[in-house]
């Protein structure tokens, strides 16, 4: 009976990627992964590119196995159905990019997994993000700071030469 679910629950991918298989390994805090993809290319890399509706998570490399099998361990951070593409890159710079698959389609268990990601207010925001915002508060700071400087908003005016006095204009 298991063999029969585990064969029901692989998904096949268009060429160059094959089966798909997947499986939970610990879902104490969040949920780890274990993927498997056969391939029928020669790749240098393949990668992990796991998102939702909401995010995306970074990218996960994973090892060979053999000639034909990649596999690696993935972490998100909550247990969710998450969707994911698979990026495989060949030496002369190709890349291929598989049809998006989820987490109960290549096998995790659907007990393991409780429905579509949904937004949580508590998850940070990654450091790249960071990167961005301090950025942005940079440049604008530095705008700022240029259009002080070119209108000269903090000097002191100078005052004119002349002053007026019953009503006659004398220099001074």
């Amino acid at each position: 009976m298991h063999y029969l679910l585990a064969l029901v629950a692989m998904v096949v991918l268009a060429s160059p990627f094959g089966v798909v298989e997947g499986r939970a390994v610990d879902d104490s805090n969040g949920l780890v992964v274990e993927i498997s993809v056969a391939v029928d290319r020669t790749f240098e890399a393949v990668l992990v590119r796991p998102f939702s509706s909401y995010e995306e998570l970074p990218p996960t490399a994973l090892t060979p196995v053999d000639a034909n099998t990649w596999s690696g361990f993935v972490r998100f951070p909550t247990a969710e159905d998450w969707s994911f593409v698979l990026d495989g890159f060949e030496g002369g710079g190709e890349t291929f990019r598989s049809a998006a698959v989820t987490l109960t389609e290549i096998g995790v268990d659907p007990v393991v997994v409780d429905g579509d990601p949904t937004p949580v207010r508590g998850r940070a925001i990654d450091t790249a993000t960071w990167w961005l915002i301090g950025g942005i508060v940079a440049a604008v700071a530095a705008v700022a700071v240029l259009a002080w400087w070119t209108f000269g908003l903090g000097e002191p005016r100078a005052e004119t030469s002349q002053e007026i006095t019953d009503g006659e204009v004398a220099d001074e």
